[in-house]
């Protein structure tokens, strides 16, 4: 008994003191990062943990809503001409669009639903890239429809907070223009997905 007392104490006192040494070797450069950094990691790694998934990790998904009265093809159509309405609201321009076959077929032909689209404003891109070249790793923004088996539909894009908040804090003007994007982006995903534009 006396030595599994001893052992717990001393990995108590190994944690201790390994936390300690973190802080001090990780404090300083942890303290410059932006102060939504580490909630928004820790958001990230708390669904990867859950999960195992880090896609799931770094991307925001909806459920696209089939409005009464629609068929599926026509609430995509509908979802896409609401996006690209909002987009232009926002100054995010439709750069490119693609659609995959899954399982050899297209969603017109019966298959299942896969679409991505492109958005992009290119001044905003233009200071990004000026700010840091690693910044086109994210660029276009993309929206995904993806519909399961089962016949949902989901739209997918990244998860843009630890673009914006996950290092040191941006400049002002380029903070304000990343919020920016990033409502745009959700918002066109969020009223694309009701099939509803107000």
């Amino acid at each position: 008994m006396n030595l599994i007392k001893s052992l717990l104490t001393l990995i108590g006192a190994i944690v201790v003191i390994a936390v300690i040494i973190g802080a001090i070797v990780m404090g300083p450069k942890i303290s410059k990062l932006d102060k939504q950094a580490l909630p928004e990691y820790m958001k990230m790694f708390d669904t990867v943990l859950t999960t195992g998934d880090p896609a799931k990790g770094m991307i925001r998904k909806v459920k696209m809503v089939i409005p009464e009265g629609m068929s599926k093809e026509e609430a995509f159509e509908n979802a896409i001409e609401i996006m690209d309405e909002v987009g232009s609201e926002y100054g995010l321009a439709m750069v490119d669009n693609k659609t995959m076959p899954r399982d050899g077929k297209l969603f017109k032909d019966g298959g299942l639903l896969t679409h991505i689209r492109s958005y992009c404003s290119p001044g905003i891109a233009d200071k990004f890239l000026s700010h840091s070249s690693e910044f086109i790793g994210f660029m276009p923004c993309r929206i995904g429809f993806v519909e399961e088996p089962n016949g949902d539909i989901y739209l997918y894009t990244m998860g843009l907070e630890l673009m914006i908040n996950g290092g040191h804090t941006l400049p002002e003007e380029m903070l304000k223009l990343a919020n920016e994007v990033k409502e745009g982006m959700y918002t066109m995903m969020e009223k694309g997905a009701k099939g509803e534009d107000d």
